[in-house]
């Protein structure tokens, strides 16, 4: 991955994020309540119940009745970006596999944060977590989330993404979570439900098109990626070919159920094209909902 060109092309992604999702730490995201902050909101005339320790003494000296100062709480968000690194990521071209557009577009996020002034947490999981860095911010934090992801070898080929959730549930911040995965495997929908009502979760599914239609190209050998095993198919069969379009379409619903069913917000992108695209449409095009793609 490019540093310079995802630095460029993260300047335009923008968060849309409930308000339930940023924690009270001081950055980007101005809460509606007033507060303790660094940004002035208003003076205003005191009113039974104002903190006398906001009193504007030199306001009050001049207009001979007491006066305070207002300020905005300052909130940042904490995103935790959970990234699949099983096996079954790895299929497509170099530089355009699953594994390949999973990393650009958490690269794309966590740089687009941070530059917000946001911290940033990843997890590298397969069936365990295979990388872990903690929320942080800067140039220094960013540089060490882009090599976590181009350079953590898995170790394993399985895939268990509650592994990676099981981690976040312990935090005491409320986080906006964006996982990046096939989801080619079934996830108990209960864990996730519950995540789901304390985070803002967004489950991205990266998808390869041929995984989708099959060729008709004769006789191939496929492999699952994660278990090994093979079969040889006629892809010159019509009837094969509908049967593999059939069992994608199967995928793709199974996945936007359990997406509606744990609370948890959907969204796809293709290794055909790069991920800066469908990431602004999804982030600034529009404010999405729970459950839906």
């Amino acid at each position: 991955m490019n540093a310079a060109a995802i630095v460029r092309k993260a300047r335009r992604i923008r968060f849309q994020v409930k308000p339930g999702a940023v924690s009270m730490l001081a950055g980007a995201y101005h809460g509606a309540r007033p507060g303790v902050g660094l940004t002035f909101a208003e003076l205003r005339a005191y009113e039974p119940g104002d903190d006398v320790r906001h009193l504007d003494w030199n306001v009050t000296a001049r207009q001979g009745k007491p006066y305070v100062r207002r300020f905005v709480e300052e909130r940042a968000l904490v995103l935790w970006l959970v990234v699949d690194v099983s096996a079954s990521l790895r299929f497509g071209e170099p530089g355009r596999s699953k594994a390949d557009r999973a990393c650009q577009a958490a690269a794309l996020l966590a740089t687009a944060a941070i530059q917000n002034g946001d911290r940033v947490g990843l997890v590298l999981v397969s069936d365990r977590i295979e990388a872990e860095l903690p929320p942080g911010g800067g140039p220094r934090h960013l540089a060490r989330i882009v090599r976590a992801l181009v350079a953590t070898p898995a170790c394993s080929r399985r895939t268990s993404l509650t592994v990676g959730l099981a981690r976040l549930r312990r935090t005491a911040r409320r986080a906006f979570i964006v996982v990046l995965s096939d989801f080619l495997t079934e996830e108990p929908v209960a864990v996730w439900r519950q995540a789901s009502r304390r985070h803002q979760v967004v489950a991205i599914r990266v998808v390869d098109p041929r995984e989708e239609s099959l060729p008709n190209a004769g006789f191939l050998q496929l492999e699952d990626a994660e278990l090994g095993t093979r079969q040889v198919v006629n892809s010159g069969s019509a009837k094969v070919r509908a049967t593999y379009a059939k069992a994608a379409d199967n995928r793709r619903l199974a996945y936007r159920r359990w997406c509606a069913t744990a609370g948890v917000t959907s969204f796809e992108i293709s290794t055909a094209e790069e991920p800066i695209g469908p990431l602004i449409r999804f982030f600034t095009g529009r404010t999405y909902r729970r459950g839906g793609s």
